[in-house]
């Protein structure tokens, strides 16, 4: 993992949990982002570790091809839950923050334009759940 992208999640955590403060709702929506990148990145580790059992086992494939399919299809519904949260959060910082919103709110990757990039925002999920599962706020 990238300390320097671990770091800079948790800063802009930081940075968004303080604009939050006294707003209930927008720490609501902060809670739901925070459960679909642990959902994201659950689903990948998962996908992935079934992925490279059965590369191991070349004549269980043919047993799992349904059960991928199906592991998949899961994965590629937390990836898009995931996306949606993440822009309807931000979209909730910056119309209500304006001011003090950071710019890319609290995507933390550079640029910010690359939240438009699905690998980027689920290696941004990955920082975002490594930094918080090992240390929270830094």
């Amino acid at each position: 993992m990238d300390d320097k992208n671990i770091h800079k999640a948790m800063e802009r955590r930081n940075q968004i949990e303080k604009i939050l403060e006294n707003d209930e709702n927008g720490k609501n929506l902060l809670k739901g982002l925070t459960f679909s990148a642990f959902d994201y990145v659950d689903t990948t580790v998962i996908f992935e570790a079934h992925r490279r059992k059965l590369s191991d086992c070349e004549r269980c494939v043919d047993d799992s091809t349904e059960v991928m399919a199906e592991m998949d299809l899961n994965k590629r519904r937390a990836h898009e839950a995931l996306i949606s949260r993440l822009n309807s959060f931000n979209r909730y910082v910056f119309n209500n923050y304006p001011d003090s919103a950071p710019v890319g709110g609290i995507y933390s990757l550079e640029p910010p334009e690359s939240i438009k990039d699905r690998n980027k925002v689920g290696d941004w999920a990955g920082y975002y759940v490594f930094g918080l599962k090992n240390g929270g706020k830094n």
